[in-house]
């Protein structure tokens, strides 16, 4: 019921609200952070205001430094082929991808004897991949660069493209609603007894499950997002955000041994 209630909010936001279709997805990563702060515990979030400092921006932080660390742009994604519907290592090349890289930054970060400098970068790391693994869009094929290819056209006439509609117009409208706190032993229980590689392979096939669902369109190149479009697609995004913030939690106060 609850699902059914909000599909009815986002088309009242559709109609009355605005967003650019080039917005990305600032807000959705700093948004999945705050949620994880918000739901530490207060000796875990001493040990994380520590790390941090007032760095504001830590969540959103990996997106801004890949042009000066381009080695890094391959970390944010992982490519699967059409026609796949589950991760195999074969599938992370040389040069890394989201997987090889959250794994590595986990292992910096849990190292108390890690340098001051290490763990905090390995923090931001670990804040913005999370967020970007429960992003369909960045478990797309090769072919057209996670969804960057593939263009599409909004109902009011805006043109974007795949990856960009589920990088930041959709989330938008989607965090029009503070996101949710899920309990991670209760809404995803499974995955508690996993090793640190199993969740994250975890994730990564339960993501690439909804990328290829009907509703998103990625299979069927759908090339125009009607009211409709979003209506279905926005909640979906609700709900990825709100499980990244929740398992960042998570994994945040298991690393710290909370």
């Amino acid at each position: 019921m609850k699902f059914l209630n909000f599909k009815k909010i986002v088309l009242t936001l559709i109609i009355f609200t605005s967003f650019s279709a080039h917005a990305y997805w600032d807000k959705g990563h700093s948004a999945i952070c705050q949620l994880a702060i918000d739901n530490l515990s207060e000796e875990s979030k001493k040990e994380v205001n520590k790390i941090i400092g007032n760095d504001k921006k830590w969540c959103v932080w990996a997106d801004t430094i890949k042009r000066e660390r381009p080695q890094t742009r391959p970390w944010h994604y992982v490519n699967l082929p059409e026609g796949v519907s589950e991760y195999s290592h074969d599938h992370c090349p040389a040069k890394g991808c989201i997987v090889s890289a959250l794994l590595q930054q986990i292992e910096i970060f849990k190292n108390k004897d890690a340098s001051k400098r290490k763990r905090k970068e390995a923090l931001k790391f670990i804040g913005h991949f999370i967020g970007d693994v429960h992003n369909p869009l960045h478990i797309g094929y090769l072919s057209d660069l996670g969804g960057n290819r593939l263009e599409v056209e909004i109902w009011n006439g805006d043109k974007t493209n795949m990856h960009r509609l589920w990088d930041g117009l959709i989330p938008n409208y989607a965090l029009t609603k503070p996101l949710m706190f899920l309990d991670v032993e209760k809404a995803s229980p499974m995955e508690i007894e996993m090793t640190h590689e199993e969740r994250v392979i975890y994730w990564i096939n339960e993501n690439r499950e909804i990328l290829l669902s009907d509703a998103v369109g990625y299979v069927a190149r759908q090339s125009y997002a009607d009211q409709a479009y979003f209506q279905e697609n926005v909640p979906i995004a609700y709900y990825r955000m709100s499980f990244a913030g929740s398992r960042l939690a998570y994994l945040i106060e298991e690393l710290l041994g909370n």
